[in-house]
């Protein structure tokens, strides 16, 4: 340990520290100083530093980790959701209607009802929300329902009329809309871009003071997960002011690296700002885009037709002129870009803009991202490790969505969320749970790493499976690198920023079924508890 003159703030003694340092993997004690770690070794070693205005926390043999980073979720506009729409991961379509029925018999008639979280593998009838359905619900409120993936949304009879969609609208390029199959009349259902017209121009846009109780809430969601940093994918112009007030106040908790809107690029360009703008708590990161659907909502753009299907092989959003072009403006620009490509069709397509706006314009580790990249080949991976391309697979979808995994097939699982994969070839993977597409906790993230097993104890893709440590590599300093961040945290090491996850106990000296069930006691960003139990 090397000798440090000032008195520390912060001293933690007798814990189980797992650093993700390689050359220090374990230690006992760390002190922390102005937010950074100043040292770290034996309890002896860090004892010696203790005076009298040292906070001095004995961990009693708890086991202290980096604090977890999810380089891919929702963070914001999840928090203003949970303020303002009816939540409705439920296990019915009756509860379901219930909850929406309530929400509307609150709001004044005409006035939309918005809810979230919706998914259909995972209620008593299996089956997608239809404009009967919510046409029950009521006939005098718009209703408009999101699909936990996002990328699909189900309306009532006036809440088409109001998004003017209509029996003879015609489909919009990148989405469709859902059709009755015997009379060819709209069913509620909208797919992909047909959407973004409704999200921008019809539906109402969440106040100020949502938006900031909805930070304030996420922030205290994620913090008692062990998250530290996060990676808010889809970031509006709206949100990031929400962002710099509570920075301002010095009110925001976690660390932000902002994936901006792609709407936002031109300005962002035209001010002069690019990837990597800001400071340790707040930073400007990647301009994010969409390539396709989703794997829970079997929209992903697959070059095989899903199983037991009509050859259905999902939907592209961006076509490859599209990608091309704007890929390469963003990259000339020196911006990170971040697609979203779930099937292998879209991500070869990813791929290939990524490869000519390097060979346009050549840069020294863009680090461009491929989000999700769910579904890979061998030619993908090579393909990616020649450019440095980064991915960021889901965590916990086979945990989670396992019911939905024979869509896919077990030949082509043994290629999807592919964490195996993507580290014997040599390419970064950070962890990332899309919240609300799956639970934002990280150890559910890891448990489905490792195990590769459901909650019903399938097993999918067994090659893919991964070691506690390697899991715990994805969850910390592979997050800090997908953010230009490894420097500065990711591991715990002296000069890094002293962020840190307090479990209850070792993932590694537990069941592997039962790393999910690790309590977090506590969660420190910058030497400040955010959370404690």
């Amino acid at each position: 340990m090397a000798t440090y003159s000032l008195t520390p703030d912060m001293v933690i003694l007798d814990s189980n520290i797992i650093t993700m340092d390689p050359n220090n993997p374990l230690a006992q004690a760390v002190a922390v100083n102005d937010g950074k770690f100043v040292a770290v070794g034996s309890n002896e070693d860090i004892k010696s530093l203790v005076g009298p205005k040292t906070l001095v926390t004995d961990l009693m043999g708890k086991t202290t980790l980096p604090g977890f980073i999810d380089s891919h979720t929702h963070v914001l506009s999840s928090g203003t959701r949970h303020v303002t729409e009816v939540d409705c991961d439920l296990r019915s379509l009756s509860d379901i209607k219930e909850a929406l029925s309530s929400k509307a018999s609150k709001t004044p008639e005409g006035e939309w009802v918005v809810g979230f979280k919706f998914d259909d593998t995972k209620t008593s009838e299996a089956r997608f929300l239809n404009r009967q359905d919510l046409d029950q619900v009521s006939q005098s409120h718009p209703i408009m329902v999101a699909h936990q993936a996002g990328h699909v949304y189900f309306f009532n009879s006036k809440g088409l009329e109001r998004a003017m969609f209509f029996d003879d609208s015609p489909n919009e390029q990148g989405g469709f809309l859902g059709r009755d199959k015997l009379t060819g009349n709209l069913n509620g259902m909208v797919y992909g871009r047909a959407i973004d017209r409704v999200l921008r121009e019809v539906l109402p846009k969440p106040s100020t003071e949502d938006r900031r109780a909805g930070l304030e809430l996420i922030c205290k969601m994620f913090a008692s997960t062990g998250i530290t940093s996060v990676h808010d994918a889809m970031v509006s112009s709206e949100d990031l002011e929400i962002y710099q007030e509570f920075l301002e106040k010095g009110d925001l908790p976690i660390r932000a690296y902002l994936l901006m809107h792609r709407d936002h690029f031109n300005s962002l360009r035209d001010g002069g700002v690019r990837t990597g703008f800001g400071g340790d708590r707040l930073r400007i990161g990647g301009i994010k885009m969409v390539a396709d659907g989703a794997i829970s909502t079997r929209t992903a753009y697959l070059s095989e037709p899903y199983v037991g299907s009509e050859g259905e092989r999902g939907l592209l959003i961006m076509g490859p002129e599209e990608t091309d072009e704007r890929v390469l403006e963003m990259h000339k620009s020196g911006f990170q870009v971040c697609i979203h490509a779930n099937g292998d069709s879209a991500i070869d397509m990813v791929i290939s803009a990524y490869e000519k706006a390097q060979k346009a314009f050549p840069r020294i580790d863009p680090r461009h991202r491929i989000e999700h990249c769910s579904l890979v080949t061998e030619e993908i991976l090579q393909r990616m490790k020649k450019i440095g391309c980064l991915a960021v697979p889901f965590g916990s979808y086979v945990y989670y969505h396992g019911e939905k995994m024979g869509f896919y097939g077990e030949q082509r699982l043994e290629r999807m969320f592919a964490h195996r994969s993507f580290i014997d070839a040599g390419i970064n993977a950070s962890g990332a749970a899309d919240y609300p597409c799956s639970p934002l906790a990280p150890l559910v993230g890891i448990q489905s790493c490792v195990t590769r097993e459901d909650t019903s104890g399938n097993i999918w893709g067994r090659s893919q499976a991964i070691s506690v440590t390697e899991a715990l590599k994805v969850y910390t300093i592979n997050g800090a690198y997908a953010s230009f961040e490894e420097e500065i945290k990711g591991s715990i090491e002296v000069g890094k920023l002293a962020d840190m996850a307090i479990l209850g106990a070792d993932p590694n000296n537990v069941a592997p079924h039962e790393i999910k069930d690790i309590p977090v006691e506590m969660t420190i960003v910058g030497g400040e508890t955010i959370h404690e139990v």
